[in-house]
C-alpha cells in the first residue's frame, strides 16, 4: 500500500505544480490519502517540493485510515460468462470472480508475492513445497476452509473430465498432501521456477460441497472478500462484503455492482455524472487530457497487457521462417503505439514490460523497420515478387481492425499485399483453432510470469499453439526456463526463450497496453496490477 500511496500523493504534487488544482485540493487531497502522516519515504520529500511542510507533517493517523462503507458501480467492458475458475473464460469473467474467491499467494505492484489463504510458505526439496494455512478462513456456504479444500481445488482442476484450461499452466505438479487441516504439501517435476507466480496467477480454491451442490459456472462460492448475490444476465452483477472473510478490517466497502458497458464514451461519461465510480477504460484518445483533469482520477497503471501477432506457420506463406522474419523487420512498433494505441501503449519485442524483474530487452530485430531486410528474406524465401496474405480481424475489436490497417500499410513497401478480412468472433476462434487463417493480432492477460505466455504458445506440445510451431530448440529453452529456479540463472534462461522466439517468429510482439484504471476523485486504492486482478478489497470512498 505504502508504493501505492507514494504514486497517488506524487500524482497530486504534480497537478499542483502544473496550475490544474489549488493548494486547498492539494491538502484536501493529501488529507485524504494519508500523505500529511507520512514521515518516511518518498512522500517527505514530495510534499517539500510542493511546498508543504513543517506542521504537516505531523502524525495525524485518524486521516490515513481508509473509511468503511459505500458502494463501489464499476464498469468493465465485456460480460462474464464462466464464473467457474478452473476455466478462466474470458478476462472479464475473471475480473469478478476473483473477488469472489481467494488464492493461497498473491502479487503486489512491485512483484513481491505476498501471502493469501496460505501464510508462508517453503521449499523443502526440488520437488516438494509446503504451504501454511490460515485457519480463520469460510467459504460463503458456511463450510470452514482447510487444506483438504486446496487439495481438491488441485484434483478437480486435474481431472480429465472437467477439461480444466488452467491446467496448462501448473501442468508441472505432481501431486498434493494434506499434511494437517493447516498444512498442504505440492509435488512437482523437480525444480519448477514458475510455481509461486502460477499459483498467484491462476489457482482459486474452491469448496467440494459447493461445486457439486450447484452449477459453479452460474453461482461461484469462495473464501473472498465478497460473496455474489445477484446476477442478471446481461445487464449487472452484485458482490456484497463477507462478513467472515479472513482478512481483518477487509473489505472497505459494503457492495459491488460490476456492468459490462463496451462502449469507451459511455464508460467515460457515466463516471463523469457519477453513475459509476470505477472504469476500466476511456477513450484512449482522451487519455492524455483526462489524466490532467480533477474531474475524474487516472489510478496507478502498468503495461502489463501485450498486444501480439498469431502467424499461422503450418501452411504458405507463412510456413518459411523468412516470411514471418520478414514481417518482424517491417514493423514499425512506436508507430503502433502511437497510432493504434494514442500512445497508451509501450513498443515491445517480448511478453514484459521493462518493470518486470526478468525482463530481458532481447530483441534480434532491432533498428526495424527495415525495408531492404525484409526484402531480401522475400526473395530468400522464394517469393522475389511479393505476396499475398490475409489478416483475421473482428469488427467488435476496434484495435485489432486498426492494427490490420496500419500492418497493411507497413507491409506494403515490403511486397506483402494485405487483406484485412473481418471475422465474428466465434470464427475468428474458429479459423486459429483449424489453421485455416494466415495472421491475426490479440492480446494476450497471463504475464506475471512469461511462463504463462510464451509456454502455452510456443511450445511445439500445447494446445494453445495456435501458430502451429515446432522447434525442438525452442522447446528445449522453455523447458530450461520452466525448471530453473535460480533467479539470476532464470531470468538468462528466459532470454534465451525470448530470442528464439522472436527469431522463429511465430508470436511476434508488438507492444504492451498500458492499463489504466479510472475513478472519481474521492475512490482510493484502485490500481492495475501484474496479475491484472481486480482487487476490490483494497478500494474504498472516501
Amino acid at each position: 500500500m505504502k508504493r501505492l500511496q507514494e504514486e497517488q500523493v506524487a500524482d497530486l504534487v504534480g497537478k499542483f505544480k502544473r496550475g490544474l488544482i489549488t493548494r486547498r485540493e492539494l491538502l484536501a487531497g493529501l488529507s485524504v490519502l494519508g500523505g500529511l502522516t507520512a514521515v518516511s519515504g518518498a512522500i517527505p520529500a514530495l510534499l517539500r517540493s510542493a511546498g508543504v511542510e513543517g506542521t504537516l507533517l505531523r502524525p495525524t493517523a485518524a486521516l490515513a485510515a481508509p473509511k468503511r462503507g459505500g458502494t463501489i458501480t464499476a464498469a468493465t467492458i465485456d460480460k462474464p460468462v464462466n464464473m467457474d475458475p478452473a476455466f478462466a473464460e474470458l478476462y472479464s469473467s475473471m475480473q469478478v470472480y476473483q473477488n469472489v474467491f481467494s488464492k493461497l499467494v498473491y502479487v503486489d505492484r512491485n512483484y513481491k508475492f505476498v501471502p493469501g489463504l496460505a501464510k508462508s510458505w517453503r521449499q523443502v526439496n526440488p520437488t516438494t513445497w509446503e504451504f501454511d494455512l490460515v485457519d480463520n478462513a469460510w467459504f460463503h456456504n458456511g463450510e470452514k476452509f482447510s487444506a483438504a479444500d486446496v487439495k481438491y481445488t488441485f484434483d478437480r482442476l486435474f481431472d480429465k473430465k472437467l477439461g480444466a484450461a488452467n491446467a496448462v499452466f501448473l501442468s508441472p505438479m505432481e501431486g498434493s498432501e494434506v499434511v494437517s487441516p493447516t498444512r498442504i504439501r505440492i509435488i512437482t517435476k523437480p525444480n519448477w521456477g514458475g510455481l509461486i507466480a502460477s499459483l498467484a496467477a491462476v489457482l482459486e480454491v474452491v469448496n467440494k460441497k459447493a461445486i457439486e451442490s450447484s452449477d459453479p459456472k452460474l453461482k461461484p462460492v469462495g473464501t473472498g472478500p465478497f460473496r455474489l448475490v445477484e446476477w442478471v444476465k446481461d445487464d449487472h452483477i452484485t458482490l456484497q462484503r463477507w462478513d467472515r472473510y479472513f482478512k481483518s478490517g477487509r473489505p472497505y466497502v459494503d457492495r459491488v455492482i460490476f456492468k459490462a458497458i463496451a462502449n469507451d464514451t459511455v464508460r467515460l461519461t457515466g463516471l463523469q455524472k457519477g453513475e459509476l465510480n470505477w472504469v476500466e477504460q476511456v477513450p484512449l484518445q482522451m487519455v492524455k487530457d483526462f489524466k490532467q483533469s480533477t474531474q475524474v482520477k487516472a489510478n496507478p497503471d502498468g503495461a502489463f497487457f501485450p498486444d501480439l501477432f498469431l502467424i499461422n506457420s503450418t501452411k504458405p506463406p507463412f510456413d518459411k521462417k523468412e516470411v514471418r522474419q520478414a514481417l518482424s523487420w517491417a514493423l514499425n512498433r512506436k508507430a503502433i503505439a502511437d497510432l493504434v494505441w494514442h500512445g497508451q501503449a509501450m513498443p515491445s519485442a517480448e511478453a514484459l514490460a521493462p518493470t518486470n524483474p526478468l525482463y530481458s530487452g532481447s530483441n534480434p530485430f532491432e533498428g526495424a523497420p527495415n525495408v531492404a531486410k525484409a526484402k531480401d528474406l522475400l526473395a530468400k524465401a522464394g517469393y522475389p515478387q511479393g505476396l499475398k496474405a490475409v489478416f483475421a480481424a473482428q469488427p467488435q475489436v476496434p484495435t485489432q481492425v486498426q492494427v490490420g490497417q496500419l500492418v497493411q500499410q507497413m507491409l506494403k513497401p515490403v511486397g506483402i499485399d494485405i487483406e484485412v478480412r473481418s471475422f465474428e468472433s466465434a470464427r475468428w476462434f474458429e479459423e486459429l483453432a483449424t489453421k485455416r487463417y494466415d495472421f491475426t493480432s490479440t492480446y494476450w492477460s497471463a504475464t506475471l510470469d512469461p511462463e504463462h505466455c510464451y509456454f502455452p504458445l510456443g511450445h511445439s506440445k500445447s494446445p494453445w499453439n495456435f501458430a502451429g510451431y515446432g522447434d525442438p530448440e525452442l522447446d528445449a529453452a522453455l523447458e530450461k526456463f520452466r525448471f530453473t529456479v535460480d533467479p539470476v540463472a532464470r531470468k538468462r534462461a528466459y532470454g534465451d526463450v525470448v530470442r528464439l522466439m522472436a527469431l522463429g517468429a511465430p508470436v511476434v510482439f508488438q507492444v504492451n497496453f498500458i492499463r489504466t484504471y479510472w475513478t472519481q476523485p474521492k475512490v482510493m486504492g484502485a490500481a492495475t496490477l501484474p496479475s491484472l486482478e481486480l482487487r476490490m478489497e483494497d478500494v474504498w470512498i472516501s
